[in-house]
């Protein structure tokens, strides 16, 4: 079963809605990802990840629309960037178990796949390949929104 599909276009149009994870794999590995992972499904409002809280999990959006905010020390909430489905958040935390630095609110119903160290483990565990892949795709998503999107751009 193929739940998400890259954009590997050369494109200018690329987008970090475009920056998918896991292509191709098979129906096993969905479901060695999905008994690894918590589903949570979501409405309007929601918020999924609060800026500061402590949390090493990451999450895969499997339907929906979420946006990144941030609060600024008036107190105003700026919108940072939308993430649809087939792409992730909450990796800078996964990565290097810090508090959140942004905080997720859902624009619209959905499901996300909350998956933790502790599951990442399993999977790798079970299936070096299917980790290996989940690494390079939030290598690749991690490198697109550091080199394409405020306040990522360097």
């Amino acid at each position: 079963m193929q739940y998400f599909d890259y954009n590997q276009s050369d494109s200018k149009d690329d987008t970090a809605d475009n920056i998918t994870v896991f292509d191709g794999l098979s129906e096993d590995e969905w479901q060695m990802i999905i008994q690894n992972a918590r589903s949570i499904e979501f409405k309007p409002g929601d918020l999924l990840l609060k800026a500061g809280e402590s949390d090493d999990a990451l999450y895969i959006m499997v339907t929906g629309t979420v946006e990144v905010v941030s609060t600024n020390s008036f107190g105003f909430v700026k919108r940072i960037a939308s993430i649809t489905e087939g792409s992730v958040f909450g990796e800078l935390a996964f990565f290097d178990n810090k508090p959140r630095s942004a905080s997720i609110r859902a624009i619209s119903p959905g499901q996300v796949l909350r998956i933790s160290r502790h599951g990442f483990a399993q999977i790798a565990a079970w299936n070096p390949k299917l980790a290996q892949q989940f690494l390079f795709d939030l290598g690749r998503i991690l490198a697109y929104r550091f080199r394409n999107e405020s306040p990522y751009k360097i």
